[in-house]
């Protein structure tokens, strides 16, 4: 079975530039601290970012800057290229993009899609086998033209107030932390100083998905890994994951991953 859920909730860890390519994605809501950028080749992808929805059609690139909170549907077919670019990675426009950010995210026509096209290309075959300076390099040259060309087209701008950002990240971290606790809206709203009605507009505004719904999944991603790694039963895999009965875990295992538990590790 594969597993839709790959992604980290808080992507930190990566060190160096990759790029591959993905059908029909779909990722819950997550953020990390390296740019991120879409090009979608066919059939068309929607992303939710910072709470605005953008259809990302065939040709068009979509950019996600550092720390926007991403999540991505499809809803028929999409086949894209993913460009991950950590910061640290790319030093001459680190300090550059700590106070600006593109003009535009979505790029609809550019006049260099061929040549935005061919540095992914290059950056997909190039970013699998690192395994010498020469093509760590290489890898660097093709990102540093591939963001030169991308910043001639599109422009930079100062980055905006990012309050209502901030609380979205700060929701987030406090899921990812606490999804193995008994957690109740009321509990959550007051714990950031909303009233129930006020934190789930919030939250469904931001992430595109119910509460509960975006908890469930993180207790059944815990819970697969537990199913991969452990003999103990069903029921115990339930409670251990966060879940206050084998029914309702049944339920949202079979919603996240599209089958029970039992045959979770059917890969």
């Amino acid at each position: 079975m594969k597993n839709n859920f790959s992604y980290e909730y808080v992507r930190d860890n990566i060190n160096q530039i990759t790029c591959w390519k993905v059908d029909n994605n779909r990722y819950w809501p997550h953020f990390h601290s390296s740019m991120e950028i879409i090009y979608v080749t066919a059939g068309e992808l929607k992303v939710t970012l910072n709470g605005q929805v953008y259809l990302v059609k065939q040709n068009n690139f979509l950019i996600i800057p550092s720390y926007f909170i991403h999540s991505y549907t499809t809803d028929t077919y999409s086949s894209a290229y993913i460009l991950i670019i950590p910061l640290g990675s790319i030093p001459s426009y680190k300090a550059t993009f700590s106070k600006k950010t593109f003009a535009a995210l979505l790029v609809e026509k550019t006049p260099l899609e061929g040549e935005l096209k061919y540095c992914l290309d290059a950056l997909c075959k190039l970013s699998k086998n690192v395994n010498s300076q020469a093509l760590e390099n290489a890898v660097k040259g093709y990102t540093y033209v591939f963001l030169g060309l991308l910043i001639h087209h599109v422009g930079l701008v100062d980055i905006p107030n990012t309050k209502m950002i901030s609380l979205a990240q700060e929701i987030l971290i406090y899921l990812q932390e606490n999804y193995l606790q008994p957690l109740k809206l009321e509990d959550i709203s007051k714990h950031f100083g909303y009233s129930k009605s006020r934190f789930s507009h919030i939250f469904n505004e931001f992430f595109d998905c119910k509460l509960v719904e975006y908890i469930n999944g993180l207790r059944c991603r815990h819970a697969l890994e537990l199913l991969r790694e452990n003999n103990t039963t069903i029921t115990n895999i339930a409670l251990a994951s966060g879940f206050d009965s084998t029914r309702t875990f049944y339920r949202a295992f079979q919603k996240c991953f599209g089958c029970t538990p039992n045959n979770s590790l059917i890969k």
